[in-house]
């Protein structure tokens, strides 16, 4: 019973940030967009590498979401936007881990698809395993966060990401999963 009152008190949390939210698949489209497109900007502001990586890309995804670590465990979510030169599609991804950690953090990221093949391996399989080792905490009160933001290039994908809030140390075996959706069937609904 308290394994089950613990992990409930790590996914709740992360459930609720990297939201769509509204009360219709439009509405929650626009503010995917909208998410997504201020998270850009801001890998963009940390990582210089990352808009000609985009710039060059078949096809890129931006994703915003949370992470909680809690001792050997973590767990996340979001939503992402695929861009294929123009044509977006929307996504959830789902992520959980094993290793060591403590922390809560919401964290955006921009995988840049240098090929068909890549882009197409995203599109379906959906999965996408990863090892993470990093310390992020609030920089000196301001509010600013001291983080080894991660960009890293494998199989043709170039990845970029920042911490947007939060503090977490982890040293983590990640595996995400994502998902295509319209947001009509949407299990997380918000009132007016």
């Amino acid at each position: 019973m308290k394994l089950a009152k613990v992990l409930m008190s790590v996914m709740i949390p992360t459930m609720l940030f990297g939201c769509a939210t509204g009360d219709s698949p439009e509405t929650k489209k626009a503010h995917a967009r909208e998410e997504t497109q201020t998270a850009l900007q801001e890998i963009y502001s940390e990582h210089k590498g990352a808009p000609a990586a985009v710039n060059s890309a078949v096809g890129y995804v931006v994703c915003t979401g949370s992470n909680s670590y809690l001792f050997a465990l973590s767990t996340g979510g979001g939503i992402c936007v695929l861009n294929e030169k123009g044509k977006l599609s929307y996504y959830r991804f789902a992520t959980g881990g094993v290793g060591a950690g403590i922390g809560f953090k919401k964290v955006a990221f921009v995988q840049a698809f240098q090929n068909q093949d890549a882009l197409t391996r995203f599109k379906e399989s959906g999965y996408e395993g990863q090892a993470q080792a990093e310390a992020s905490a609030e920089y000196e009160g301001s509010g600013e966060q001291a983080s080894a933001n991660q960009s890293v290039d494998v199989s043709g994908v170039k990845t970029y990401q920042v911490n947007l809030m939060g503090a977490a140390a982890q040293a983590t075996v990640q595996g995400y999963k994502y998902w295509e959706t319209d947001f009509s069937e949407d299990f997380i609904e918000n009132e007016k």
